[in-house]
C-alpha cells in the first residue's frame, strides 16, 4: 500500500493542476525527436540508400509521399519486377521529384480522388539519376537498333533525369489491385503504345477495359499538367526537355 500511494497522489495531482493544459505539448513535442533519431540511425545502416536520399534532397527535390501521403510508390527499380530482373536503386524506395513537378502530381492525384476515392496514383519511377540510365542501357541484353525503341541511351538525357517525368499507373485501393491497362509497365510490344491503341483495340488485343483505363490515366495526368507520349502509356512529362535544362539541376 505504501508503494501504491505515491503514484495515487502524483495521479491526483496531475489530474487536479489546472495548468496542465499548458504542460501536455512539451511532451508531444519531444516524441519526433526519437523519430527522427530511429530514421537517421536507419539510413546509416542503409549506406547506399542514405546517399541517394541525401543526393536527391540536396539538388532540391522532394519526397511526394511527404506533400501527400495518398499517393502510392513502388519504385521498380528497387525491385526485381523490371526487365531487368534485378535491383538497380538498391533500396532506394522513395519517389522523388521537384517540389513544383511534386504538387502538380499532387494536384492529378486530387484529380482522381474526386473521380473514384477508392483509386490512387501509383508511382514506379520518377526521378532517376543519369549513371542509373546508362546502368540499364549497359546491363540489357538486346541489339542496340532494338534498344533505341524502349529505353534511354547512355549519351542522351532523359526528363527523369531531371525528376521532370513520371512512370505511373493506377491503383484500385479497395481490392489492393492495379487498374487492367493491357500490359505490364515496360512491356516491348506496340501494345503499350497509345499511337497503337486503336489498332489493337480493333483486333481485340487490348480490351475495352484497358482502354478506358489508359484514358483515365491520361485524362488525370493531364489535368495535373502532365503530357502523355505515343510510345508508353505509363510514361507522363512535366515539360519538354529545353524548360527541364534551364529550371531543374541534372542528376548524376
Amino acid at each position: 500500500m505504501n508503494k501504491i500511494l505515491p503514484y495515487f497522489l502524483l495521479f491526483f495531482l496531475v489530474g487536479c493542476d489546472p495548468d496542465k493544459s499548458i504542460e501536455e505539448p512539451v511532451v508531444i513535442k519531444k516524441q519526433p525527436l526519437s523519430v527522427k533519431v530511429e530514421k537517421s540511425v536507419e539510413h546509416k545502416l542503409e549506406k547506399h540508400f542514405s546517399a541517394m536520399e541525401t543526393y536527391m534532397m540536396e539538388n532540391g527535390l522532394v519526397n511526394i509521399q511527404e506533400m501527400d501521403s495518398t499517393i502510392q510508390v513502388k519504385l521498380i527499380y528497387n525491385d526485381t519486377c523490371n526487365f531487368l530482373h534485378y535491383k538497380i536503386y538498391d533500396s532506394l524506395s522513395i519517389a522523388f521529384l521537384p517540389r513544383d513537378i511534386a504538387a502538380k502530381f499532387c494536384n492529378a492525384q486530387k484529380y482522381l480522388k474526386e473521380l473514384n476515392c477508392s483509386l490512387s496514383l501509383i508511382i514506379f519511377d520518377a526521378a532517376r539519376p543519369h549513371h542509373i540510365q546508362k546502368l540499364i542501357w549497359d546491363s540489357l541484353k538486346m541489339e542496340p537498333n532494338i534498344k533505341f525503341n524502349y529505353v534511354a541511351t547512355p549519351w542522351d538525357i532523359s526528363l527523369h533525369n531531371y525528376g521532370a517525368a513520371v512512370d505511373v499507373t493506377i491503383k484500385d485501393m479497395s481490392k489492393n489491385e492495379l487498374l487492367d491497362m493491357g500490359t505490364i509497365i515496360d512491356h516491348f510490344g506496340q501494345i503499350a503504345a497509345p499511337l497503337h491503341e486503336m489498332r489493337f483495340l480493333k483486333n481485340k488485343q487490348l480490351s475495352d477495359t484497358a482502354y478506358k483505363n489508359r484514358v483515365l490515366l491520361r485524362a488525370v495526368m493531364k489535368k495535373g499538367g502532365f503530357t502523355p507520349i505515343n510510345t508508353e502509356w505509363w510514361h507522363f512529362n512535366s515539360c519538354n526537355k529545353d524548360y527541364a535544362a534551364q529550371t531543374y539541376t541534372l542528376l548524376k
